[in-house]
């Protein structure tokens, strides 16, 4: 299989992922816009679309770079779901570190673990 191709399956796979995503997105404000449902309702869960992006990047990892930006974006998402619902007292002003802490270990255990291959 030539290079190309599989640049081009991996392009078709992220265009399969966002495209799923669109289309639940999508859906969901057609039916606020329809007065089936009351976006205002479930708008506090939107981390969660982060997170589904994060499990798809786990899944598709090639490498444990992936992963770990997999397991990063999972992680932002359950730190931003945890303020948005106020749990444990998190607010955005006393949590900000936490992401700066979080980046900041990403980028130490991903240096340890891209190692050039000679």
């Amino acid at each position: 299989m030539s290079d190309q191709s599989i640049v081009n399956r991996g392009k078709n796979k992220d265009s399969f992922s966002w495209g799923i995503i669109l289309i639940v997105l999508g859906g969901f404000l057609l039916f606020d816009r329809l007065d089936m449902i009351d976006a205002r309702d479930y708008f506090k869960y939107w981390p969660a679309l982060i997170a589904l992006i994060g499990v798809i990047a786990v899944i598709r990892a090639k490498n444990i770079a992936d992963v770990l930006d997999g397991f990063m974006q999972i992680g932002f998402a359950a730190l931003l779901f945890a303020i948005i619902q106020n749990l444990y007292g998190l607010t955005f002003r006393n949590s900000w570190p936490l992401f700066v802490i979080a980046i900041g270990l990403n980028m130490v255990i991903k240096h340890f673990t891209d190692k050039p291959k000679n």
